[in-house]
């Protein structure tokens, strides 16, 4: 594993310093879309989102050689965009929107008409959102990153800077903590050893 991140880091290199903006824009390409979507996910604004990741990329180029210098590019460059939502988050005097409300927007339609089941279904949704609000920050990275983003192990461990095997130990460690929160048998998260994927 060690000889393919080193011979990765070599081509990125390589290519960096023949073609500067290749890789960059490659990375932009890779990373804008899940940059927006966690970005929504704390501030509970498309428009904001988009911004802040914007902002993030933008602080990402101006710093791509100590990015491409970082033990994970990736992780490099998630630090930057937690550090963007922080500051937005800041000047705005808010807190994080929590993400009961946020996963709903574009299925939401009034509680009238809706059959019962729907309705407990939105509310077994939105108390569970809230549950992993209330899971360790590692737990709630990966736990959000994987379940509500739909990213594979792989990807999240690349953008939190962690190894798989870490990342599906967060994981399985947080669907136990969810399971006991919301008084449900473990097997109904997922298996002891975590998502495989």
């Amino acid at each position: 594993m060690g000889s393919v991140v080193n011979a990765s880091r070599a081509v990125l290199r390589t290519a960096t310093e023949e073609h500067p903006s290749v890789v960059y824009e490659s990375f932009v390409l890779g990373k804008r879309d899940i940059y927006v979507k966690a970005a929504f996910l704390k501030l509970g604004s498309h428009e904001d989102a988009r911004e802040v990741a914007n902002v993030a990329l933008f602080k990402i180029f101006k710093h791509w050689d100590d990015a491409l210098a970082s033990e994970s590019t990736a992780a490099f460059g998630m630090k930057i965009l937690r550090n963007e939502i922080a500051d937005t988050l800041r000047k705005r005097d808010r807190r994080p929107c929590s993400p009961a409300g946020l996963a709903f927007e574009p299925t939401v339609r009034p509680f009238a008409g809706m059959a019962n089941e729907d309705i407990d279904q939105v509310a077994i949704r939105m108390e569970l959102h809230q549950a992993i609000g209330r899971l360790p920050a590692r737990q709630r990275e990966c736990v959000t990153q994987h379940y509500l983003l739909g990213y594979d192990v792989a990807d999240v461990a690349d953008a939190l800077g962690l190894s798989d095997s870490t990342v599906r130990t967060h994981l399985a460690s947080g669907c136990r903590a969810l399971a006991k929160a919301l008084d449900v048998p473990d097997d109904d998260f997922a298996d002891e050893k975590g998502p495989s994927s």
